[in-house]
């Protein structure tokens, strides 16, 4: 028989190499295993290893088939040979079978597995279309809200209120750890929510009793967000495309780890530096806006109502960029852009005028970095602070590891 990229037998031949290499780091199969096994050429190696184990575990038999079937020997045969990584001569001695009688089980076990394979299409197109939908509902929800990023510790929290009913269904409790205050990653609320969510998911499902606890923190430049479940889920664990395809679009990675009677998930996404924002205007009604406009963004306000508490403001909460109204109470907005550019702690703070008085070439000439004019829209006001302050960091390319494809 011969398909499209060779013959049925250069296939198995494929899949032989791919199982014997299968821990060995960096080996890519040709294409033709890779399409089979919904495998990305990009993804990082260990989604093949993912991959394979995902589809010897299929081949296990259902409950009650016989221990003696045919089934449970080409099962058992390569989650030896190939998940634990065991020689032959350790195989047959669990099998209670020799060395020769191994080898041709392992024979006729691997063509089983070629055969699967093979016979089943190529999800490609299946594949692309649902990952052009996952993006476009990416598309949808930065549109709805440019910049926003989302804090890791609210997630958690909103995940483990929604994932309780879940997890105790499978007699698991679900637990979560406190995080510090002002865990930001460029991701939609609603995005990071489901990825969590869905990493509780895949845990618990594999549980029938036990623990999944949720942690936060720090690392560097990364926020890292944990999922734990103690005992381990039983079998491999498992992956999420779905999870792979968000993070992917934000410079984010997921990896997986069993160790002794625990296994964890690490989602990783770049971190977001709180950036304070000082406006300076007496209107309690548009600051009430300007709050609203910078919510679920890596932005939060500060207010000042009068022009002479500015710098006690500024010493007390470092403030990155200010927001000034011209038309204030006790004193003129111009002329309190001129004391913030004749002080040395402050001349280099980036102050844009935001007024009903539209003066750009006065804003221009005393040094203001942006001039908008009220009234103002979210948009705007968003892109103006980007503009000045510079847009959020991302990382330039990470591969995720999972390569599963159930979602």
């Amino acid at each position: 028989m011969k398909g499209s990229n060779g013959t049925f037998e250069e296939f198995e031949q494929q899949l032989r190499d791919a199982l014997t290499q299968l821990y060995h780091p960096g080996y890519r199969p040709p294409g033709l295993l890779l399409a089979k096994l919904a495998v990305n050429p990009q993804d990082r190696p260990e989604a093949v290893r993912e991959s394979l184990i995902q589809v010897i575990e299929a081949l296990k038999p259902a409950p009650g088939t016989p221990p003696g079937a045919r089934g449970w020997r080409f099962y058992s045969v390569l989650a030896h040979r190939y998940v634990e990584a065991r020689t032959q001569e350790q195989t047959a001695e669990l099998l209670g079978i020799t060395p020769r009688h191994l080898r041709r089980e392992q024979q006729e076990a691997i063509q089983v597995l070629a055969r699967r394979l093979w016979e089943q299409p190529l999800a490609g197109d299946e594949v692309a279309a649902w990952r052009s939908q996952v993006q476009q509902e990416l598309d949808a929800l930065q549109k709805s809200a440019p910049g926003a990023a989302a804090d890791v510790t609210e997630a958690i929290e909103g995940a483990v209120m929604v994932g309780q009913a879940l997890a105790a269904r499978h007699g698991v409790e679900l637990l979560s750890s406190p995080g510090e205050p002002g865990l930001l990653v460029t991701l939609h609320p609603s995005a990071l929510r489901q990825v969590v969510v869905t990493a509780i998911e895949k845990l618990a499902q594999g549980m029938t009793h036990g623990q999944i606890r949720l942690s936060a923190a720090r690392m560097g430049g990364e926020i890292q967000l944990t999922a734990t479940a103690e005992p381990a889920p039983a079998g491999p664990l498992p992956g999420s495309d779905f999870i792979r395809e968000i993070l992917a679009a934000h410079g984010g990675a997921v990896t997986a780890t069993l160790r002794a009677s625990r296994a964890s998930f690490q989602v990783n996404l770049p971190a977001i530096t709180p950036l304070t924002v000082l406006v300076v205007d007496d209107n309690h009604d548009l600051v009430h806006f300007y709050r609203r406009f910078v919510a679920n963004t890596r932005y939060r306000i500060v207010h000042a109502t009068e022009g002479e508490s500015v710098f006690a403001i500024i010493e007390q909460e470092r403030p990155a960029v200010i927001i000034l109204d011209v038309m204030l109470p006790d004193m003129d907005g111009w002329e309190l852009l001129a004391a913030l550019r004749g002080h040395p702690r402050t001349q280099s703070l980036p102050v844009i005028v935001c007024s009903v008085v539209r003066r750009e070439e006065l804003a221009e000439t005393l040094q203001a970095a942006r001039c908008l004019a009220k009234p103002v829209r979210r948009q705007q006001l968003l892109q103006a602070l980007d503009q000045v302050l510079g847009p959020a960091p991302t990382a330039a390319s990470t591969i995720p590891v999972y390569s599963s494809t159930d979602g």
